[in-house]
């Protein structure tokens, strides 16, 4: 607390003791308000400058840079704008437009709508069945298929899955790539994907899983071992800051059912990573970090060409489409029988058992068919019926014995 402060303090706290208030509380009080009066002053004072600095810092080293510099000339990695660093001084942490944290995302919403769309729409979860032709995870079901635990992490199980992982990435990428360098975040993300869902096999073999909350834990983990291994005042931050989003996303796996044993998994791969691997040999080494790019990008661009190249299993048939086949049949074996009975028996007796009937004459079936053909048309079989049940028994009767 400062020793000096403005007169007007002790004349305020003689007249507060004049209406029967404490003087020296109050007379205290006033000064600690004017003590971080000034300190909140000077901080501002300093943001501002701090904001007009006219150099440019590199993003992967931290090198200074001129203000017009495009590369570093320490480590050659490119320069972001000064306007782009602005913003970022502002404690603005939005992605750039080439961020990895966006084209992450938008290749997350691209392989969420091919889902949605091969669906129908709407806002249901998608199903099990479906997800798993699009390459959800599921080790028990699939066990020789790894390259589930690649494609299961571009899948979500319904709007609010992806829009939390959206809300994640988009706070902790920006973090992430400028700790490891923009092109590395997809690595760290399928990597520790990969564990997430390792771990969620070794836990729950027989679940269906998907999403990339594995791998948006991994980024989070990252961070934090980063800032553990940093041990500063910023390291401290970032890292608590990343344990409060991994309290956030056990909260909501609980809330919703999801996976948290493979979003435990890719946390504690991320944190393995993050405090184990050295910055600086990170970005001195050239040959790692290219291995790193090439492994992220390759793994992604496969889950994407996976996921948006498969076809999923057509639908059982409906019992109606199973009718409408059975009168069409019947139809068919009535025209065989006008010109080759043999060849109608024959025809009944292969068909029939392979859909479950027992055997039957052609003739009977014929007239079976035709009998409510006259029916329908006569009005005796649609008696009583709703005008939907009308047409769905008599329409097809009426469509496949045009000719009779």
């Amino acid at each position: 607390m400062s020793d000096s402060h403005p007169d007007w303090i002790d004349k305020v706290a003689k007249l507060a003791g004049r209406i029967g208030m404490n003087p020296t509380q109050v007379r205290w009080k006033l000064i600690r308000w004017h003590d971080r009066r000034n300190r909140d002053r000077n901080r501002l004072a300093q943001k501002v400058d701090h904001i007009k600095y006219e150099h440019k810092t590199c993003d992967e080293c931290g090198a200074v840079q001129d203000r017009d510099a495009k590369k570093c000339t320490a480590c050659g990695a490119r320069v972001s704008s000064r306007s782009v660093q602005m913003l970022r001084r502002f404690g603005i942490l939005m992605p750039e437009a080439i961020s990895l944290s966006t084209v992450l995302a938008l290749i997350l919403m691209a392989t969420f709508a091919r889902v949605w769309v091969a669906q129908g729409g709407g806002l249901a979860a998608p199903k099990p069945g479906l997800l798993l032709d699009f390459g959800a995870f599921w080790y028990r079901g699939r066990p020789d298929e790894y390259w589930r635990a690649l494609t299961a992490m571009f899948l979500h199980i319904g709007f609010w899955h992806i829009a939390f992982n959206l809300l994640a990435i988009a706070t902790v990428g920006p973090q992430i790539e400028q700790i490891w360098g923009r092109m590395n975040l997809l690595f760290i993300f399928i990597v520790t994907g990969i564990a997430g869902f390792v771990v969620s096999a070794l836990a729950q073999p027989d679940t269906l899983t998907a999403g990339a909350s594995g791998g948006v834990c991994g980024l989070i983990g990252a961070a934090a071992g980063w800032g553990q291994r940093l041990g500063t005042n910023r390291g401290r931050l970032i890292r608590n800051d990343m344990i409060k989003w991994f309290v956030y996303t056990i909260v909501f796996g609980f809330a919703v059912h999801a996976n948290n044993w493979a979003h435990a998994g890719g946390a504690a791969a991320g944190f393995i990573f993050g405090y184990a691997m050295p910055t600086s040999l990170w970005k001195r080494s050239f040959a790692i970090r290219s291995i790193a790019k090439t492994i992220g990008v390759a793994g992604t661009v496969a889950a994407v060409a996976i996921i948006m190249t498969r076809r999923p299993t057509p639908p059982p048939p409906s019992q109606q489409s199973v009718s409408i086949a059975m009168i069409d049949f019947q139809a068919q074996v009535c025209r065989v029988a006008k010109v080759d009975p043999a060849g109608a028996k024959a025809l009944v007796d292969i068909m029939l058992p392979q859909w479950g009937f027992p055997p039957e004459s052609p003739e009977v079936l014929c007239a079976t068919l035709i009998t409510a053909l006259h029916e329908c048309r006569d009005g005796l079989a649609i008696e009583g019926m709703a005008p939907n049940d009308r047409h769905a028994y008599c329409d097809p009767i009426e469509r496949a014995l045009s000719d009779f």
